[in-house]
Protein backbone atom coordinates (compact mmCIF):
# COMPACT_ATOMS: atom_id res chain seq x y z
CA UNK A 1 0.00 0.00 0.00
CA UNK A 2 1.43 3.47 -0.99
CA UNK A 3 1.53 6.35 1.62
CA UNK A 4 -0.87 9.17 1.27
CA UNK A 5 1.56 12.36 0.30
CA UNK A 6 1.13 15.72 1.49
CA UNK A 7 3.31 18.63 0.10
CA UNK A 8 3.55 22.45 1.86
CA UNK A 9 5.59 23.94 -0.60
CA UNK A 10 7.98 26.77 1.32
CA UNK A 11 11.63 26.91 2.55
CA UNK A 12 11.61 25.04 6.06
CA UNK A 13 14.19 24.53 8.27
CA UNK A 14 12.35 22.11 10.80
CA UNK A 15 8.49 20.70 11.88
CA UNK A 16 6.33 19.72 14.54
CA UNK A 17 3.13 18.38 14.62
CA UNK A 18 1.34 18.57 18.07
CA UNK A 19 -2.11 18.73 19.23
CA UNK A 20 -4.06 20.15 15.38
CA UNK A 21 -0.92 22.82 14.86
CA UNK A 22 1.32 22.67 12.60
CA UNK A 23 4.52 24.78 13.80
CA UNK A 24 7.12 25.40 10.74
CA UNK A 25 10.74 27.05 11.39
CA UNK A 26 12.11 28.99 8.69
CA UNK A 27 15.43 30.02 7.50
CA UNK A 28 14.63 33.68 8.50
CA UNK A 29 14.48 32.65 12.46
CA UNK A 30 10.96 32.66 12.19
CA UNK A 31 8.26 30.31 13.54
CA UNK A 32 4.73 30.08 11.60
CA UNK A 33 1.91 27.88 13.44
CA UNK A 34 -0.96 26.68 11.54
CA UNK A 35 -4.56 25.21 11.98
CA UNK A 36 -3.73 21.41 10.95
CA UNK A 37 -7.37 20.13 11.08
CA UNK A 38 -8.31 23.32 8.74
CA UNK A 39 -5.62 22.35 6.31
CA UNK A 40 -6.60 18.48 6.27
CA UNK A 41 -10.33 19.77 5.67
CA UNK A 42 -9.56 21.72 2.69
CA UNK A 43 -8.25 18.65 1.27
CA UNK A 44 -10.87 16.95 1.20
CA UNK A 45 -13.04 16.92 -2.27
CA UNK A 46 -15.51 13.58 -1.43
CA UNK A 47 -17.10 13.03 1.43
CA UNK A 48 -16.87 9.39 1.37
CA UNK A 49 -13.24 9.98 1.85
CA UNK A 50 -13.30 11.69 5.19
CA UNK A 51 -12.87 9.18 7.64
CA UNK A 52 -9.79 8.10 5.85
CA UNK A 53 -8.45 11.21 5.81
CA UNK A 54 -9.16 10.95 9.60
CA UNK A 55 -7.56 7.59 9.45
CA UNK A 56 -4.22 9.21 7.43
CA UNK A 57 -4.20 12.71 9.30
CA UNK A 58 -5.72 13.29 12.34
CA UNK A 59 -5.64 10.49 14.50
CA UNK A 60 -3.73 7.61 13.34
CA UNK A 61 -3.88 5.85 17.10
CA UNK A 62 -7.56 5.17 16.19
CA UNK A 63 -7.82 1.96 13.35
CA UNK A 64 -5.62 0.15 15.76
CA UNK A 65 -8.28 -0.30 18.40
CA UNK A 66 -11.26 -0.29 16.55
CA UNK A 67 -13.91 -3.29 15.91
CA UNK A 68 -13.47 -1.96 12.23
CA UNK A 69 -10.13 -4.02 11.96
CA UNK A 70 -10.97 -6.92 13.69
CA UNK A 71 -13.51 -6.99 10.84
CA UNK A 72 -11.01 -6.35 8.30
CA UNK A 73 -9.00 -9.18 9.58
CA UNK A 74 -11.94 -11.61 9.10
CA UNK A 75 -13.83 -10.58 6.06
CA UNK A 76 -11.64 -10.68 2.74
CA UNK A 77 -14.50 -8.80 0.74
CA UNK A 78 -14.42 -6.19 3.09
CA UNK A 79 -11.11 -5.75 3.84
CA UNK A 80 -10.99 -5.16 -0.25
CA UNK A 81 -13.59 -2.55 0.46
CA UNK A 82 -11.60 -0.93 3.10
CA UNK A 83 -8.17 -0.99 1.35
CA UNK A 84 -10.01 0.69 -1.81
CA UNK A 85 -10.71 3.64 0.57
CA UNK A 86 -6.92 4.16 1.54
CA UNK A 87 -6.24 3.79 -2.22
CA UNK A 88 -8.21 6.21 -3.49
CA UNK A 89 -6.97 9.21 -1.43
CA UNK A 90 -3.59 7.69 -2.00
CA UNK A 91 -3.61 7.73 -5.50
CA UNK A 92 -3.66 11.46 -5.56
CA UNK A 93 -0.82 13.42 -4.89
CA UNK A 94 -1.89 16.50 -2.73
CA UNK A 95 -0.13 20.07 -2.48
CA UNK A 96 -0.48 23.19 -1.03
CA UNK A 97 1.74 26.32 -1.98
CA UNK A 98 2.50 29.30 0.72
CA UNK A 99 -0.59 31.81 -0.24
CA UNK A 100 -2.95 28.69 0.31
CA UNK A 101 -1.18 28.02 3.54
CA UNK A 102 -1.29 31.61 4.73
CA UNK A 103 -5.26 31.05 5.33
CA UNK A 104 -4.67 28.68 7.63
CA UNK A 105 -2.16 30.86 9.91
CA UNK A 106 -2.55 30.82 13.77
CA UNK A 107 0.15 33.38 14.53
CA UNK A 108 3.62 34.45 13.70
CA UNK A 109 6.76 35.07 15.82
CA UNK A 110 10.38 35.13 16.24
CA UNK A 111 11.64 32.32 17.44
CA UNK A 112 12.00 32.59 21.35
CA UNK A 113 15.52 33.72 22.13
CA UNK A 114 16.29 35.01 18.76
CA UNK A 115 18.27 31.85 17.70
CA UNK A 116 18.00 29.28 14.63
CA UNK A 117 17.16 25.83 17.07
CA UNK A 118 19.28 22.90 16.36
CA UNK A 119 16.60 20.15 17.37
CA UNK A 120 13.43 20.79 18.72
CA UNK A 121 10.53 18.83 20.87
CA UNK A 122 6.88 19.86 22.18
CA UNK A 123 5.98 18.12 25.11
CA UNK A 124 3.35 18.83 28.14
CA UNK A 125 2.14 21.92 26.10
CA UNK A 126 5.73 23.45 26.24
CA UNK A 127 8.23 23.95 23.51
CA UNK A 128 12.03 22.40 24.25
CA UNK A 129 14.64 23.38 21.99
CA UNK A 130 18.82 23.70 21.60
CA UNK A 131 20.80 26.42 20.14
CA UNK A 132 24.35 26.77 20.71
CA UNK A 133 23.67 28.90 24.07
CA UNK A 134 21.98 25.69 25.98
CA UNK A 135 18.78 24.28 25.92
CA UNK A 136 15.47 26.25 26.46
CA UNK A 137 11.83 25.58 26.98
CA UNK A 138 8.87 28.25 26.52
CA UNK A 139 5.03 27.42 26.70
CA UNK A 140 3.39 26.07 24.10
CA UNK A 141 -0.23 25.90 22.13
CA UNK A 142 -1.01 28.88 23.48
CA UNK A 143 -4.79 30.96 23.04
CA UNK A 144 -5.28 31.97 19.55
CA UNK A 145 -5.10 35.42 20.67
CA UNK A 146 -1.57 35.47 21.49
CA UNK A 147 1.79 33.82 20.69
CA UNK A 148 1.33 30.04 19.97
CA UNK A 149 4.81 29.86 21.58
CA UNK A 150 5.92 32.24 24.50
CA UNK A 151 8.45 34.67 23.12
CA UNK A 152 9.79 34.31 27.21
CA UNK A 153 12.11 31.32 26.93
CA UNK A 154 13.57 29.75 30.45
CA UNK A 155 16.99 28.45 29.73
CA UNK A 156 17.25 25.39 31.58
CA UNK A 157 20.78 24.54 30.93
CA UNK A 158 24.02 26.16 28.99
CA UNK A 159 25.24 22.72 27.58
CA UNK A 160 25.90 23.00 23.61
CA UNK A 161 23.67 20.06 22.68
CA UNK A 162 23.50 17.56 19.47
CA UNK A 163 20.12 16.33 19.81
CA UNK A 164 17.04 16.16 22.20
CA UNK A 165 13.88 13.12 22.34
CA UNK A 166 11.17 13.37 24.30
CA UNK A 167 9.79 10.78 26.11
CA UNK A 168 6.10 9.23 27.00
CA UNK A 169 6.85 10.51 30.60
CA UNK A 170 8.39 13.89 31.77
CA UNK A 171 11.52 12.57 30.41
CA UNK A 172 14.09 14.32 27.80
CA UNK A 173 16.87 12.72 26.39
CA UNK A 174 20.24 15.30 25.72
CA UNK A 175 22.86 13.90 23.80
CA UNK A 176 26.06 16.03 24.26
CA UNK A 177 28.45 15.02 21.54
CA UNK A 178 31.82 14.72 23.37
CA UNK A 179 29.99 15.84 26.75
CA UNK A 180 27.91 12.91 26.91
CA UNK A 181 24.44 11.40 27.36
CA UNK A 182 22.24 13.36 30.08
CA UNK A 183 18.24 13.20 30.75
CA UNK A 184 16.33 15.63 31.82
CA UNK A 185 13.60 14.56 34.40
CA UNK A 186 10.68 15.80 35.56
CA UNK A 187 9.23 13.06 36.59
CA UNK A 188 8.38 11.86 40.45
CA UNK A 189 11.00 9.10 39.91
CA UNK A 190 14.53 10.33 39.90
CA UNK A 191 17.24 7.99 39.84
CA UNK A 192 19.33 8.15 43.17
CA UNK A 193 22.83 6.97 41.68
CA UNK A 194 22.88 9.36 38.70
CA UNK A 195 25.21 13.12 38.85
CA UNK A 196 23.09 15.83 39.13
CA UNK A 197 24.99 18.69 36.61
CA UNK A 198 22.92 21.52 37.64
CA UNK A 199 21.69 22.81 40.46
CA UNK A 200 18.36 24.38 39.08
CA UNK A 201 16.94 22.02 37.19
CA UNK A 202 17.01 17.79 37.21
CA UNK A 203 19.22 17.22 34.59
CA UNK A 204 21.31 13.84 35.17
CA UNK A 205 24.54 12.64 33.82
CA UNK A 206 23.74 9.25 32.07
CA UNK A 207 26.57 8.25 30.62
CA UNK A 208 30.41 10.05 29.39
CA UNK A 209 30.29 8.23 26.32
CA UNK A 210 30.43 10.32 23.18
CA UNK A 211 26.42 10.92 22.55
CA UNK A 212 25.51 11.92 18.66
CA UNK A 213 21.65 11.04 19.27
CA UNK A 214 19.97 9.16 21.83
CA UNK A 215 16.14 7.22 22.37
CA UNK A 216 14.30 5.57 24.87
CA UNK A 217 13.39 1.80 24.93
CA UNK A 218 10.87 1.31 27.60
CA UNK A 219 12.38 2.24 30.91
CA UNK A 220 15.93 2.49 29.19
CA UNK A 221 17.80 5.03 27.10
CA UNK A 222 19.56 4.33 23.52
CA UNK A 223 22.91 5.98 22.93
CA UNK A 224 23.56 6.29 19.96
CA UNK A 225 27.16 7.69 18.16
CA UNK A 226 28.47 8.21 14.85
CA UNK A 227 31.96 7.86 15.97
CA UNK A 228 32.38 5.67 19.01
CA UNK A 229 30.12 3.08 20.46
CA UNK A 230 26.23 2.90 20.56
CA UNK A 231 25.07 1.08 24.03
CA UNK A 232 21.96 0.75 25.72
CA UNK A 233 21.89 3.14 29.04
CA UNK A 234 20.00 0.01 31.49
CA UNK A 235 17.11 1.23 34.02
CA UNK A 236 15.72 -0.81 36.99
CA UNK A 237 12.61 -0.48 39.24
CA UNK A 238 14.06 0.17 42.84
CA UNK A 239 11.41 -0.46 45.43
CA UNK A 240 11.31 1.49 49.17
CA UNK A 241 9.25 1.00 51.82
CA UNK A 242 8.86 3.42 54.12
CA UNK A 243 9.07 1.84 57.64
CA UNK A 244 6.33 3.99 59.39
CA UNK A 245 3.56 3.85 56.88
CA UNK A 246 4.85 0.77 54.83
CA UNK A 247 4.09 2.91 51.75
CA UNK A 248 5.79 1.77 48.40
CA UNK A 249 7.97 4.14 46.52
CA UNK A 250 9.65 2.63 42.98
CA UNK A 251 12.67 4.78 41.58
CA UNK A 252 14.15 4.61 38.55
CA UNK A 253 17.51 3.90 39.21
CA UNK A 254 20.54 3.53 36.41
CA UNK A 255 21.69 -0.30 36.22
CA UNK A 256 24.47 -0.86 33.55
CA UNK A 257 25.53 -0.07 30.25
CA UNK A 258 25.12 -2.68 27.30
CA UNK A 259 27.24 -2.69 24.83
CA UNK A 260 26.03 -3.35 21.05
CA UNK A 261 28.80 -5.53 20.39
CA UNK A 262 26.65 -7.94 23.36
CA UNK A 263 23.39 -6.77 22.10
CA UNK A 264 24.05 -8.31 18.32
CA UNK A 265 26.24 -10.81 19.56
CA UNK A 266 29.81 -10.38 18.27
CA UNK A 267 32.42 -13.22 18.79
CA UNK A 268 34.81 -10.67 17.64
CA UNK A 269 35.60 -8.03 20.29
CA UNK A 270 37.44 -5.85 17.90
CA UNK A 271 34.65 -5.22 15.35
CA UNK A 272 34.23 -2.21 13.83
CA UNK A 273 32.28 0.35 15.53
CA UNK A 274 29.04 0.85 13.52
CA UNK A 275 25.78 3.46 14.42
CA UNK A 276 23.01 1.69 15.96
CA UNK A 277 19.91 2.74 17.57
CA UNK A 278 17.05 1.68 19.85
CA UNK A 279 12.89 2.65 20.35
CA UNK A 280 11.00 0.43 22.45
CA UNK A 281 11.12 -3.28 21.04
CA UNK A 282 13.26 -2.68 18.24
CA UNK A 283 17.18 -2.11 17.93
CA UNK A 284 19.21 -2.26 14.34
CA UNK A 285 22.80 -1.80 13.62
CA UNK A 286 23.81 -0.47 10.03
CA UNK A 287 26.86 -2.16 8.58
CA UNK A 288 28.32 -2.08 5.44
CA UNK A 289 25.07 -1.79 2.96
CA UNK A 290 23.37 -4.10 5.55
CA UNK A 291 20.88 -3.78 8.21
CA UNK A 292 21.00 -6.46 11.87
CA UNK A 293 17.53 -6.33 13.65
CA UNK A 294 17.18 -6.98 17.28
CA UNK A 295 14.46 -8.04 19.08
CA UNK A 296 14.25 -6.64 22.14
CA UNK A 297 12.41 -8.33 24.96
CA UNK A 298 11.81 -6.22 28.68
CA UNK A 299 10.18 -8.54 30.21
CA UNK A 300 11.60 -11.80 29.20
CA UNK A 301 11.57 -15.04 31.65
CA UNK A 302 15.38 -16.14 31.45
CA UNK A 303 14.02 -18.84 33.78
CA UNK A 304 12.18 -20.57 31.11
CA UNK A 305 14.77 -19.98 28.42
CA UNK A 306 13.58 -16.45 26.97
CA UNK A 307 16.02 -14.08 25.35
CA UNK A 308 16.46 -10.25 26.30
CA UNK A 309 17.98 -9.77 23.02
CA UNK A 310 16.96 -11.85 19.70
CA UNK A 311 18.33 -11.36 15.95
CA UNK A 312 15.48 -11.23 13.70
CA UNK A 313 17.01 -10.79 9.89
CA UNK A 314 19.39 -9.13 8.21
CA UNK A 315 18.11 -6.46 5.52
CA UNK A 316 20.59 -5.34 2.17
CA UNK A 317 20.47 -1.88 0.79
CA UNK A 318 21.29 0.01 -2.37
CA UNK A 319 25.33 1.20 -2.40
CA UNK A 320 24.45 4.34 -3.69
CA UNK A 321 22.40 5.34 -1.12
CA UNK A 322 25.64 5.99 1.16
CA UNK A 323 26.94 6.03 4.46
CA UNK A 324 23.92 5.65 7.21
CA UNK A 325 23.74 8.66 9.58
CA UNK A 326 21.30 7.84 11.79
CA UNK A 327 17.80 6.29 12.06
CA UNK A 328 14.52 5.57 14.31
CA UNK A 329 11.77 3.39 14.41
CA UNK A 330 7.67 3.78 14.38
CA UNK A 331 5.06 1.45 14.52
CA UNK A 332 4.76 1.64 10.52
CA UNK A 333 8.27 0.80 10.21
CA UNK A 334 11.72 1.98 10.50
CA UNK A 335 13.42 4.85 9.12
CA UNK A 336 16.88 5.68 7.96
CA UNK A 337 18.83 8.49 6.85
CA UNK A 338 21.88 7.83 4.45
CA UNK A 339 23.84 10.16 2.72
CA UNK A 340 22.00 10.32 -0.30
CA UNK A 341 18.41 9.25 0.23
CA UNK A 342 16.00 8.30 3.12
CA UNK A 343 15.04 4.77 3.25
CA UNK A 344 11.78 3.41 4.75
CA UNK A 345 11.61 -0.23 5.89
CA UNK A 346 7.93 -0.95 6.52
CA UNK A 347 6.12 -3.17 8.64
CA UNK A 348 5.05 -5.34 5.60
CA UNK A 349 8.51 -6.19 4.50
CA UNK A 350 8.40 -3.69 1.87
CA UNK A 351 10.56 -0.24 1.38
CA UNK A 352 9.62 3.19 0.28
CA UNK A 353 13.14 5.39 -1.01
CA UNK A 354 12.74 9.36 -0.63
CA UNK A 355 15.69 10.76 -2.80
CA UNK A 356 17.70 13.29 -0.61
CA UNK A 357 19.09 15.75 0.02
CA UNK A 358 17.14 16.03 2.99
CA UNK A 359 17.10 18.94 5.51
CA UNK A 360 15.41 17.11 8.54
CA UNK A 361 12.88 14.42 9.20
CA UNK A 362 10.65 13.95 11.97
CA UNK A 363 8.40 10.65 13.01
CA UNK A 364 5.91 10.69 15.81
CA UNK A 365 5.78 7.22 17.64
CA UNK A 366 4.48 8.43 21.17
CA UNK A 367 2.45 11.04 19.82
CA UNK A 368 -1.43 10.22 20.20
CA UNK A 369 -2.35 10.58 17.33
CA UNK A 370 0.05 11.32 14.32
CA UNK A 371 2.23 8.02 14.86
CA UNK A 372 1.80 6.94 11.01
CA UNK A 373 3.30 10.23 9.73
CA UNK A 374 6.89 10.61 8.47
CA UNK A 375 7.70 14.51 7.98
CA UNK A 376 10.26 15.18 5.46
CA UNK A 377 11.97 18.72 5.10
CA UNK A 378 13.90 19.09 1.56
CA UNK A 379 15.30 22.32 -0.31
CA UNK A 380 11.65 23.30 -1.34
CA UNK A 381 9.05 22.17 0.67
CA UNK A 382 7.63 19.75 3.20
CA UNK A 383 6.41 16.45 2.99
CA UNK A 384 4.21 14.58 4.83
CA UNK A 385 3.85 10.89 4.54
CA UNK A 386 0.69 8.97 6.14
CA UNK A 387 1.71 5.10 6.30
CA UNK A 388 -0.80 3.03 7.33
CA UNK A 389 -0.36 -0.83 5.79
CA UNK A 390 0.69 -1.14 9.19
CA UNK A 391 -3.29 -1.67 10.65
CA UNK A 392 -3.31 -4.62 8.40
CA UNK A 393 -0.22 -6.51 10.00
CA UNK A 394 -0.12 -9.41 12.99
CA UNK A 395 1.49 -6.66 15.53
CA UNK A 396 2.91 -9.70 17.19
CA UNK A 397 4.51 -11.41 14.66
CA UNK A 398 5.74 -8.26 11.95
CA UNK A 399 9.66 -7.91 12.17
CA UNK A 400 9.54 -4.38 11.50
CA UNK A 401 8.56 -1.49 13.42
CA UNK A 402 7.20 -0.75 16.78
CA UNK A 403 4.80 -3.62 18.10
CA UNK A 404 1.14 -1.78 18.85
CA UNK A 405 -0.03 -2.21 21.49
CA UNK A 406 -3.32 -0.95 23.26
CA UNK A 407 -3.34 0.46 26.62
CA UNK A 408 -5.66 2.79 28.69
CA UNK A 409 -2.52 5.78 27.47
CA UNK A 410 -3.31 5.77 23.59
CA UNK A 411 -6.97 5.17 24.01
CA UNK A 412 -8.42 8.14 22.50
CA UNK A 413 -11.24 9.77 20.38
CA UNK A 414 -11.36 10.06 16.85
CA UNK A 415 -11.88 13.64 16.17
CA UNK A 416 -14.48 14.40 13.74
CA UNK A 417 -14.78 17.17 11.38
CA UNK A 418 -18.30 18.42 12.88
CA UNK A 419 -16.46 18.91 16.15
CA UNK A 420 -13.90 21.31 14.93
Amino acid sequence: MQPVKLSIYGDYLDCQLYRGRLYLWLFDNSLKVYDWYAIIESLIQNDLDRLTFEYCFLDGNQLYKSSILELIKKDAEFRLLFLNKFLRVANRHYEINEETLAKFLIGEQDTPTNDIPTDTEIYGNKLYFITEQGLFSSTAHARRDRNPVSSKAIKLWDCNLLSIKANKYPQIALSGGEQGLFELNMSKSVSENLKQVDTNNPIYQVSTEHSSFSNYTYLNLYNSSLISKSFMAKFKWDIHEDELTQQRRFIRNFDEEIDDNIIFEDTNKHVRNYISWGVDDTIFRANENTFEVVRYNNRAKLEKGEKIFTKLKNISIAPWKGKVLSGSTSYFGVVVECENALIVLLSDNSSHTIKGPVTRWRIYPRSFNYQNHLHVVLEDRLDIYSFNQDYFQEQDTKTLGLEYHITESNSTRLYRFSNL
